[in-house]
């Protein structure tokens, strides 16, 4: 599990982020090829949703008062392989 501060602004809430606010968060602490796969609002004070990073699936919670980006991984691609 990852956990990172946050740059949120201390008057926004989480119910009032968008997608590409949400997205730029989970790139700054996971990358650039961070890609936001889907998301939903918890209030104000959470946004939880699912990206993809690296070959990795992960969850992930938000947490605006905290300011706390909070990731759990799902799936991680060990191997790939070719055969043909």
């Amino acid at each position: 599990m990852i956990h990172a501060a946050l740059a949120v602004p201390q008057d926004l809430s989480c119910s009032r982020l968008g997608r590409e606010q949400v997205l730029a968060q989970l790139r700054r602490e996971l990358g650039d090829s961070a890609e936001l796969v889907s998301w939903r609002s918890d209030g104000a004070q959470r946004v939880r949703g699912l990206a993809v990073s690296a070959g990795r699936v992960m969850s992930f919670v938000l947490h605006a008062q905290e300011q706390r980006l909070r990731t759990r991984p799902l799936l991680a691609l060990l191997r790939h392989s070719r055969r043909g």
